[in-house]
């Protein structure tokens, strides 16, 4: 019963994350007609960062093997973090913006292979919402005919750095305060997309001034909320149901366009979303059993 609290609490976290994240791609939107993407990202983190260093200055960690699991696991996950949005963006100039949010998305399926290699077996109804979120997402995000562009395979490994992103969250969230490693992935993060933005962008304090409301609702919300919620909720939830809950983020991004932006939402649109909700009910349906290499079986 408390396992199920625990586990039910997890789920809810992570269904917040997927909201703020989905909500908040309004602000990322919006706060590019005033600056580019690498000074955004680099800024919003930086933002998310500090926020958290603030909290994290008064938790203490545990142990100095716990310090060093931090450093190491802060510069894992904020390295993979920087990739992942980079090649989404190096991707996303010469594809449609339909195709990118289809074929980033393809992180759940990349988690759960990646479960498989490392020994784990993933039960049918799993594989079943993964493939019906799949069918989903593909009525969400794609407007028109879908064709395999050099933009989509660039996207398609900025996906793979999503799913070990998540793994190694769930890797790491086991071993270190989740304020405390949150604040260090989006310092480094920051600190690679910053230094990109000072080669390929061009920075005004005036673009700065303009996305203020933007910088600040997206590094506070979207990375030190969300992405702590994020961290704290795969200590109890393993990585590939995870990665199906934070898909969400694209019926929450659809929703907050048609809300907040007044964009039309489809018929097309509508579908999707429900499907994705099914998707996710399949999933977690049936308790799914997790099987090692040492051959013991596990109750999710």
């Amino acid at each position: 019963m408390i396992f199920k609290i625990v586990r039910f609490k997890a789920n809810l976290a992570l269904f917040l994350t997927a909201l703020i994240w989905g909500t908040t791609f309004v602000a990322q939107k919006t706060a590019m007609d005033n600056m580019g993407p690498f000074t955004f990202n680099g800024l919003r983190c930086l933002i998310g960062a500090f926020s958290l260093f603030i909290i994290g200055f008064f938790i203490k960690d545990d142990t100095k093997r716990k310090r060093s699991k931090l450093i190491e696991g802060g510069a894992f996950a904020g390295s993979l973090l920087f990739l992942a949005l980079t090649l989404q963006q190096a991707g996303i100039v010469s594809t449609s913006a339909g195709h990118a949010g289809f074929v980033s998305s393809l992180y759940i399926i990349f988690v759960p292979l990646f479960s498989l290699l490392s020994g784990k077996k993933i039960s049918a109804n799993v594989w079943l919402g993964i493939m019906l979120a799949l069918v989903g997402l593909y009525f969400l995000c794609v407007k028109d005919g879908f064709s395999i562009g050099q933009g989509d395979i660039t996207v398609s490994f900025s996906a793979i750095f999503f799913a070990l992103h998540i793994i190694c969250i769930s890797k790491y969230s086991k071993k270190t305060n989740p304020i405390h490693l949150s604040s260090l992935q989006f310092l480094f993060a920051g600190l690679f997309s910053m230094f990109s933005s000072f080669l390929v962008e061009k920075i005004t304090l005036n673009g700065i001034v303009n996305s203020t409301t933007e910088l600040f609702c997206a590094g506070v919300l979207s990375c030190a909320v969300a992405f702590t919620l994020q961290i704290s909720a795969q200590r109890h939830v393993k990585p590939y149901i995870a990665s199906l809950i934070l898909s969400l983020e694209s019926v929450f991004a659809v929703l907050a366009g048609y809300f907040i932006l007044n964009e039309v939402l489809t018929l097309k649109e509508i579908i999707g979303c429900v499907i994705m909700f099914i998707a996710l009910y399949l999933a977690e349906n049936k308790k799914p059993y997790i099987q090692s290499k040492d051959k013991k079986v596990i109750k999710k």
